[in-house]
């Protein structure tokens, strides 16, 4: 009997604490047959305001109030369920404030870093102040999913459509860039050199290992390829006094003492982007392809292989702005030393077109000229793609 009591009056107190939780407004649990939604991940967590959970962890709270982070509770307390980065519709349309439509820029950056570490790098107050300008100015931010319906099949995009997108994985981009993404509630991409990510024994920058892969995937990050392992400059030649992007085309085998044979240069290829994508559907179950191209290079093979391996969605290094049917898609250089946000807002705020090729307001014209064309364009149905010479 003495136990028994122990036991009850053990369960009244919990039973009183939750109440007294709850009464106090400290925390909402959700309860129910069915009910498995995800607490906030690691940084998101902590930009919630929440205890942070393990990596991989649920909890099944529904409800809590946040700052505006993905993944974290951003609505009131009216009871709204918590929205990941790839929840883009609080976006608001500002009529007054519509520089395009039918349009989407996609920005590039690669390493986002504390201060200016190299030329490449962009400083992290840099990049917070750019995403300060976009949102202030109307810009609204769009995720793979919506900018691959929009070239593959014409869907609609809001006006002033912006993609984010980061090369190469970097370790910095979980430590730096993802948590401004959290505080603004940034959708985003990052395109993955597939096999240095968790590789210690892959030389260079430091990269993403899958445990931070996988919680910012959960919290409504994108990641695509950018290569298994062809991030790189091969040889013509025995020499080695020629070179093109490994991708491009056929390069001189050390093994056979030649260079490839068309054929040869096929298959390697197709291995390394079937590689790619097999292990990015095995780690965090990507069900598109995309890839960002390394170096931006590519040529009507690289291009043809794609097609093949039903990667429809390629990104370059060129800069522009994308339109439908567009597939091989133009980025704006965002990162690096010379970056200026205020610049770069302004250059968006024209559509992608520099300065110097604005011209004057006349009769019965916008004052701005369009970005150049590409060599070859393509209608939404046909799905074609931008082609570079060999």
């Amino acid at each position: 009997m003495e136990r028994k009591r122990r036991i009850y009056a053990g369960a009244g107190a919990a039973v009183a604490a939750v109440m007294f939780a709850v009464a106090s407004g400290m925390l909402v649990w959700s309860f129910g047959a069915g009910d498995h939604a995800s607490a906030p991940h690691g940084r998101a967590a902590t930009a919630a305001g929440l205890p942070p959970q393990p990596r991989g962890a649920t909890n099944g709270t529904e409800g809590q109030t946040g700052t505006g982070p993905a993944a974290a509770r951003t609505e009131s307390a009216a009871g709204k369920s918590a929205m990941t980065l790839q929840d883009t519709s609080f976006q608001q349309e500002h009529p007054a404030r519509i520089y395009y439509r039918d349009k989407v820029i996609a920005l590039m950056y690669h390493e986002v870093t504390p201060g200016q570490k190299d030329r490449q790098s962009l400083d992290v107050v840099k990049f917070e102040r750019q995403l300060s300008l976009m949102k202030e100015s109307g810009f609204q931010w769009i995720t793979m999913k919506q900018y691959a319906a929009f070239v593959l099949h014409g869907s609609p995009v809001p006006p002033n459509a912006v993609l984010m997108t980061f090369d190469d994985g970097y370790e910095s981009f979980y430590e730096y860039a993802y948590p401004l993404l959290l505080k603004y509630h940034v959708p985003a991409t990052s395109f993955l050199i597939v096999n240095t990510v968790g590789n210690p024994k892959h030389a260079g920058i430091p990269k993403l290992d899958w445990e931070q892969v996988r919680e910012m995937h959960a919290n409504g990050v994108d990641f695509y390829s950018h290569s298994f392992d062809s991030h790189r400059y091969a040889p013509l030649d025995a020499g080695g006094k020629r070179s093109k992007a490994a991708l491009r085309g056929p390069v001189w085998n050390a093994q056979l003492g030649r260079k490839e044979t068309q054929g040869e240069y096929a298959a390697r290829v197709r291995r390394d982007l079937e590689q790619a994508n097999a292990v990015l559907r095995e780690k965090i179950g990507n069900a598109m392809q995309v890839i960002a191209f390394p170096y931006g290079v590519f040529s009507p093979s690289l291009l043809r292989i794609c097609k093949e391996l039903d990667m429809q969605v390629t990104f370059t290094v060129m800069p522009g702005i994308n339109r439908p049917g567009g597939l091989n898609g133009y980025r704006l250089n965002a990162g690096g030393a010379d970056n200026d946000p205020e610049s770069l807002i302004a250059l968006m705020k024209r559509g992608a077109v520099p300065a110097s090729n604005q011209t004057k307001p006349g009769p019965g014209r916008s004052g701005a000229k369009p970005p150049a064309k590409p060599p070859v364009t393509a209608k939404p149905k046909t799905g074609g793609m931008r082609i570079a010479a060999e």
